[in-house]
């Protein structure tokens, strides 16, 4: 009967198993060996150690790419998680409508992000988009960029679709922490004199802050991975100046052909992945 049972577990395991193994471990494999081999994608590959990894770390635009990385991971945490948390808060305490303004904060993140891209492309556009019209409008000229061509803004222009986007995806998931949050002891502290800051600062906050913890792992490791938004802009231009890591680890490795060299930055992505979930947690445990 117990064998019974162990190959009916087997058999409904094993599509799911096999399709992780193809799709999550296998590339995970490869990726690692061929990080340690100089290779152009047609021929042999050739082993030659940790020379991908040393060129890697000695390129200026690795790192450039990796502040933009950072930066990213900085605005989604600080940024799209508190206005999310917020916005949670605020659809709690309307008890009518709520299921309105849910879906309809949600709605950017069902569409492609290379659509949002595009669509921004056109907001950001120097002569005919809405942004600097909009700017002219309220006399703001002064603050006019070319938003995708100048290096000195072009990554926040990049940064900004990914966060407003996205912002409804963390919502859902604090939301949903927030509404088992029980509803007595909330009158109860309104009974109190505990006004709606206090409530927020010391109910309800402390009591998702496990949702708002994966939340917020959730942005960091989609941060790294970043790869639509900065493509269908700028394709990561001017140079470097707003690629994130996934979009120059795609450069290096099917634009230049340097299969190798990509694939030391496919790991050191997995690596960030890893290490700041793993932080993460154990920031919140203690």
């Amino acid at each position: 009967m117990k064998k019974k049972k162990y190959l009916f577990a087997v058999i409904f395991i094993m599509p799911a198993f096999i399709l992780y193994t193809i799709f999550i471990v296998a590339p995970v494999f490869f990726s690692t060996y061929y990080s340690f081999t100089s290779w152009d994608g047609i021929g042999t590959p050739k082993m030659n150690g940790i020379q991908n990894y040393i060129k890697m770390f000695s390129m200026k635009d690795y790192w450039k790419v990796l502040l933009n990385t950072i930066k990213l991971i900085g605005a989604s945490v600080f940024i799209q998680i508190p206005v999310a948390t917020v916005l949670s808060f605020l659809l709690l305490r309307r008890t009518k409508g709520y299921k309105f303004f849910r879906t309809f904060y949600f709605i950017p993140v069902v569409v492609a992000p290379i659509a949002i891209g595009i669509m921004f492309s056109i907001f950001y556009n120097g002569d005919v988009g809405p942004v600097n019209q909009l700017l002219d409008l309220l006399h703001l000229s002064f603050l006019k960029q070319n938003w995708l061509s100048d290096v000195k803004v072009v990554v926040n222009s990049v940064i900004f679709p990914q966060i407003w986007q996205y912002i409804g995806y963390s919502l859902v998931i604090i939301f949903a922490a927030m509404k088992s949050v029980d509803n007595e002891m909330l009158e109860s502290a309104d009974i109190d004199g505990a006004n709606s800051f206090q409530i927020f600062i010391r109910i309800v906050v402390p009591m998702c802050w496990d949702a708002i913890i994966v939340a917020v792992i959730l942005v960091v490791t989609g941060s790294l991975k970043s790869f639509d938004y900065s493509w269908a802009l700028t394709q990561g231009g001017p140079g470097n100046a707003s690629s994130f890591l996934a979009v120059f680890m795609y450069k290096t490795a099917f634009v230049q052909n340097k299969f190798g060299l990509g694939s030391s930055i496919t790991v050191t992505i997995m690596i960030y992945s890893i290490a700041l979930s793993a932080f993460i947690k154990r920031l919140h445990r203690n």
